[in-house]
């Protein structure tokens, strides 16, 4: 019988750590994204991101195997966002009854194909086009360059309430566009 090889080449079962690294590559682009959904910024979701995978390494033991990583992940992302919300005294950027619905839309994603869900991304910037040239200019300041809510608004000309409630709606807007072309449920 041939003998299983590890990452290594070294004839021997894959240890813990080595299985778990393999888990966290096939699953960190998504579990940034979902991190990046419920977080403020870059920098606190990077290390929201450290602190949960060095709890899930530590609860690795908790993880049942015949379930998918992803989610099981992703649910101790959310505890520890949530967790330094609250030694913050911040109000989470996500209302915890939501994180149930964000999550969903996570597992739904994780079972697309790599090709599905570049099919997804471009979808995604069609959709991005069709927002207003207003709502545009916010994702694009708040969301891809990570500016903060004040300074956006100092930038377009416009109070942060305007701004919270462009985003909201272009949010709303693309999550329409994308259950019309299939790409969220």
């Amino acid at each position: 019988m041939p003998r299983r090889e590890s990452g290594h080449g070294s004839g021997r079962d894959p240890s813990a750590r080595e299985v778990f690294e393999v888990l966290v590559r096939e699953n960190a682009d998504r579990t940034m994204i979902y991190i990046r959904s419920i977080t403020r910024g870059a920098a606190e979701a990077d290390d929201v991101f450290q602190e949960s995978m060095l709890v899930a390494f530590r609860r690795l033991g908790d993880f049942d195997r015949s379930r998918p990583f992803g989610p099981w992940v992703r649910g101790i992302a959310a505890r520890v966002a949530l967790a330094r919300a609250r030694r913050a005294a911040q109000q989470p950027i996500i209302d915890p009854s939501l994180l149930d619905a964000v999550s969903s839309q996570m597992t739904q994603w994780d079972a697309i194909d790599r090709i599905d869900f570049e099919s997804v991304l471009q979808k995604l910037r069609a959709c991005m086009d069709a927002l207003t040239r207003d709502q545009q200019e916010c994702v694009q300041l708040a969301y891809r360059q990570d500016i903060p809510m004040r300074e956006v608004a100092a930038a377009l000309g416009a109070n942060e309430e305007t701004i919270k409630k462009r985003l909201q709606r272009a949010r709303a807007s693309l999550a329409e566009c994308l259950r019309a072309h299939g790409a969220l449920a």
